[in-house]
């Protein structure tokens, strides 16, 4: 029987709190939206809160780049995901992907909606930079 790998502790620890402050920081947003508006004490304890998670998840990332090993991590994205990110990547709109991938408009949203879901994103750039930091994408040179 074969033994798999083990990873090390401070590794698997990291990978640990990324998950749970990733979990964090996107519940604080569901929150803050489902907050009335005029609830301004609870929604700025929430947004406090979601940047206080941010902060963190953003330091508990730079860490565990530096200490986890050099090697690609496997990206969490269906094949179609990761063509369009590839694509959202290189600049392009959602109509020059939609035509280069024989697909519709509507269909490239809905990849990128998966894609924010899947890692967390608010934006196009800052799910390619989160691809690119954890060394989903490799920047083409």
């Amino acid at each position: 029987m074969e033994k798999l790998p083990q990873k090390p502790p401070e590794e698997l620890i990291l990978t640990g709190l990324v998950d749970t402050l990733e979990l964090l920081v996107a519940q604080a947003q569901a929150y803050e939206r489902a907050l009335p508006l005029d609830n301004y004490p609870a929604r700025a304890a929430v947004a406090m809160l979601g940047e206080l998670a941010r902060q963190a998840l953003s330091e508990a990332r730079d860490v565990a780049a530096r200490v986890t090993p050099s090697t690609p991590a496997a990206h969490p994205f269906s094949p179609r995901e990761y063509q369009v990110l590839t694509l959202v990547a290189q600049g392009l709109t959602n109509r020059e992907i939609a035509y280069r991938l024989g697909i519709s408009d509507r269909t490239v949203q809905f990849h990128i909606n998966m894609i924010f879901n899947k890692t967390g994103a608010q934006s196009r750039t800052e799910a390619v930079a989160m691809a690119l930091s954890r060394r989903w994408l490799e920047v083409e040179t």
